[in-house]
């Protein structure tokens, strides 16, 4: 009878253990400022970077409509309007440009920002990546931080610029920035420089830092 016994518990141990196995398991979190630490720190180098070393925008599922109007149609607040009836060219929709808060109705007036610009990528490691590689950063619809519908103006303020030289205007959006670009350093392995680190630190002090994140897939 004993032996029974200990039969049957073995058997619900093992029922235990495969249903533990297969359950789904929980995405692992950070906080933004451990995120930061975990970034390597290098100089830059933008020697022989061009834009068109990251191609365009693509069409990777062939449905006429690039990533610019995958970005458009997935942040708009309403229903988007095309320019044709290919549907291929955003025309219209409701757009908030967190950078700056302001609300745009034309997609003319809205741009699609890299958060961690091109040359910045570039300069932090994007340089040693092959062409395939850098066209998947620039058109990266993996991962909803990477790319977002911002006024065309402020974007352009930006520029090539990173956290030590250019934060959003609205103070409020600045942990969130801070944040997005820590998680894109993250998952494509780039490097910040000293400059950037320090500023990004300044910014995810306090609450801010603290706050935590679904550790970013890696995308390379």
């Amino acid at each position: 009878m004993k032996r029974r016994i200990v039969s049957l518990l073995t058997v619900a141990g093992s029922v235990v253990a495969v249903l533990a196995s297969t359950a789904p398991a929980q995405a692992a979190t950070i906080s933004a400022r451990t995120l930061l630490m975990r970034l390597v720190v290098h100089a830059e180098n933008g020697a022989g970077y061009s834009r068109t070393s990251f191609g365009g925008w693509r069409d990777a599922n062939g449905d006429c409509q690039n990533t610019r109007a995958e970005v458009l149609i997935a942040e708009s607040r309403v229903a988007v309007t095309y320019a044709s009836s290919s549907r291929c060219t955003v025309k219209a929709g409701r757009w908030h440009s967190w950078y700056d808060g302001k609300t745009w109705t034309l997609a003319s007036d809205v741009d699609i920002d890299d958060v961690v610009a091109l040359k910045e990528a570039w300069d932090s490691g994007a340089r040693f990546w092959s062409s395939t590689e850098r066209a998947r950063f620039h058109n990266d619809l993996g991962y909803a931080w990477t790319l977002d519908a911002v006024t065309d103006n402020v974007n352009s303020s930006k520029g090539d610029s990173d956290p030590a030289q250019w934060l959003p205007p609205l103070t409020s959006a600045r942990c969130a920035y801070a944040t997005h670009w820590v998680a894109i350093k993250y998952r494509w392995r780039l490097s910040v420089d000293s400059a950037e680190k320090a500023r990004l630190a300044a910014v995810l002090s306090g609450t801010c830092g603290a706050k935590t994140l679904t550790v970013p897939p890696r995308a390379r």
